[in-house]
């Protein structure tokens, strides 16, 4: 690795173990070499198992939890939801995940033929084609911004938003940490650069809560969205929505129910019969990691162990890691390119991570993205420095074959 960019993310060590992080304490199976923590989380069985007594509570009594109590609940949820997020609770409402938030979002736009919507081609699939949904209903344009390597540095970043907005431009879609490429963008400013032209504009970061201390209200963004069933480790289908309070008359969940119209937080707050358990158990992981290890040690463990990761991985396979700005080391994920041989013998990246998981218990993101194939490393307190050894082993193991 030569570029300046790469080496400030490589860590010379691995860190230390934080006590009682190992897989033991999650419901991860001791099976896998889990280095996907990015794509679906994982969940600590103490998460796993308050969950589960939420559920049970539910069960016994569905009246009382699902409708008598449910809005305290929540309310409860909430709040400690938005004081780790740096938001006010009642601009926060639960979703499912960050997809049914941008779903929301994007399908209360009023659009018209002939404006345009903005996004980057680092974005995740799924969201690019809700907005191509939104923007072809409409007659309107979807505008993908191309980033690929070499890519710019922060500032040249902005410049790429602000040189894609005209006066046609209706709505900005931007990843805080972007799901194929594992890129911090600079949000506040990109924000800022879109506020001040009077151009409504979306952060997704499904990936940023619990991987760095968010500030949601200092971002500044009209909408927000995040996971909290990745970093955070709640269980699944706990996620959140924010939008500042100037949009909140306008913006409608996917699912419209009784209460339409009368509300921001009462119209998401019921959506039907349906289990709001993982979202209710949200803070007890919060409070789980807190507890145990602090949130600071966390961090720091997630982000030097992928540093460590990448540099060992890159010298061994004799390839570069993405070309991200300097700003992605806080990140806790990394991308890096694959050997070029495994193209010649596999006709796409997904039967490489198919052959990984089949032959040899391993679980890695992978992407074919820029006209190369990447695999995106993901570290958290329960990895150690033997699992990327082992993807090591198999990727120099196949080489030599």
């Amino acid at each position: 690795m030569t570029s300046s960019s790469a080496s400030a993310l490589i860590a010379d060590r691995p860190p230390k173990p934080l006590p009682g992080s190992g897989i033991e304490s999650w419901t991860l199976s001791e099976e896998i070499t889990f280095l996907n923590h990015g794509s679906f989380g994982g969940r600590p069985r103490a998460v796993a198992e308050a969950q589960q007594r939420l559920k049970e509570t539910l069960d016994s009594d569905p009246f009382v939890s699902i409708w008598l109590h449910s809005e305290e609940q929540l309310l409860a949820a909430r709040t400690a939801v938005a004081s780790f997020v740096g938001a006010d609770p009642g601009d926060l409402v639960n979703v499912v995940n960050a997809t049914d938030a941008i779903n929301a979002v994007a399908r209360s736009l009023s659009l018209d033929k002939g404006q345009s919507v903005v996004t980057t081609g680092h974005g995740y699939n799924a969201v690019t084609q809700t907005l191509r949904h939104v923007a072809n209903r409409a007659g309107a344009e979807l505008r993908v911004i191309d980033l690929h390597p070499p890519l710019p540095d922060e500032a040249g970043l902005v410049e790429a938003f602000a040189k894609a907005i005209d006066d046609t431009t209706a709505f900005v879609m931007v990843d805080h940490v972007s799901s194929p490429t594992a890129m911090l963008f600079p949000v506040e400013e990109i924000v800022r650069m879109c506020r001040s032209r009077g151009v409504p504009v979306m952060v997704d970061g499904a990936h940023a809560p619990g991987m760095f201390d968010l500030d949601v209200e200092a971002i500044g963004a009209d909408f927000y969205t995040g996971n909290l069933h990745k970093w955070v480790s709640a269980p699944t289908g706990a996620a959140f929505l924010h939008v500042s309070p100037e949009h909140q008359s306008s913006i409608h969940p996917t699912i419209i129910s009784h209460y339409y119209s009368e509300g921001f937080q009462p119209e998401f707050r019921w959506l039907g019969t349906r289990d709001t358990t993982a979202f209710l158990a949200a803070p007890m992981a919060i409070d789980w990691f807190r507890t145990n290890f602090s949130w600071e040690a966390v961090q720091s463990h997630n982000r030097q162990l992928v540093s460590w990761a990448t540099g060992v991985l890159c010298d061994a396979w004799q390839v570069e890691p993405l070309d991200v700005p300097e700003s992605s080391a806080a990140c806790s994920m990394r991308t890096i390119a694959l050997p070029g041989s495994l193209q010649a013998t596999f006709n796409e990246v997904e039967d490489w991570r198919d052959w990984l998981r089949r032959d040899h218990r391993l679980d890695v993101a992978v992407h074919d993205w820029a006209g190369q194939w990447w695999v995106r490393l993901s570290a958290h307190i329960y990895n150690r420095p033997e699992d990327y050894q082992r993807l090591i082993d198999v990727g120099l193991s196949f080489d030599s074959r």
